[in-house]
């Protein structure tokens, strides 16, 4: 169990840590067009967006250590995980691929605030850069590290199922959706974040699922 400050604190905290990754969101959203890049607005999106990853991760590492079950190293806790992270992984590439489908169908209106799509190569690459190596890690820090840190320490299965669905939501809310189909996709894929931070009890997992997770969908935009 983490070693808690007081409430108020980490409500503090954490409302920094989601200005943090909306902040950083945004800078990623308007760095690309369908030209090409904007490099003002993408050397400031890697500037503030890897200086508040780097507190935001110092301030992770600091507060687990406060836990007596600190999480193993990262390949021995995905070897003894494989199974659950796997599922969660199919789950995610899957539910991405659908909306996708459905959405190159006609069934589903594209999302307004997609990656751009873009004839550029470099657009791509930033895309991807952007999207796996700093907008998910910083995401879930918000919506699985810091949130279960700080709301939700009881071991209950009241408190895991209500964890779970509020950090959906949160998932949802930080993607800044411009539909509120995108909302619903967000929180679902939040969903089997959080499951699966829960069911490892190492953030590092969680990270790799939506990190696996942006790939494709960076991918098949």
């Amino acid at each position: 169990m983490r070693v808690g400050e007081s409430p108020g604190t980490d409500f503090v905290r954490y409302l920094i840590w989601i200005a943090f990754s909306i902040i950083t969101l945004m800078l990623k959203n308007n760095a690309a067009t369908k030209k090409g890049l904007d490099i003002p607005i993408v050397v400031a999106f890697f500037v503030v967006g890897l200086v508040t990853l780097f507190l935001m991760i110092r301030k992770y590492v600091r507060e687990e250590k406060s836990f007596s079950d600190t999480a193993d190293g990262f390949a021995y806790s995905l070897v003894s995980n494989i199974g659950l992270v796997s599922l969660m992984i199919i789950m995610v590439c899957l539910l991405r691929i659908m909306v996708s489908y459905l959405q190159v169908t006609g069934k589903l209106p594209s999302f307004q605030n997609e990656d751009i799509a873009s004839p550029e190569q470099s657009v791509f690459v930033f895309d991807m850069i952007a999207n796996v190596f700093i907008v998910a890690v910083q995401q879930q820090l918000v919506q699985t590290g810091f949130f279960f840190n700080y709301f939700f320490r009881k071991s209950s299965a009241y408190s895991a199922i209500m964890g779970i669905l509020l950090s959906g939501v949160i998932a949802g809310l930080i993607s800044l959706p411009g539909s509120l189909i995108q909302f619903f996709m967000m929180m679902a894929l939040g969903w089997c974040y959080a499951l699966t931070y829960l069911y490892t009890k190492d953030e590092k997992m969680a990270v790799f699922v939506a990190m696996v997770s942006a790939v494709v969908g960076t991918i098949i935009i």
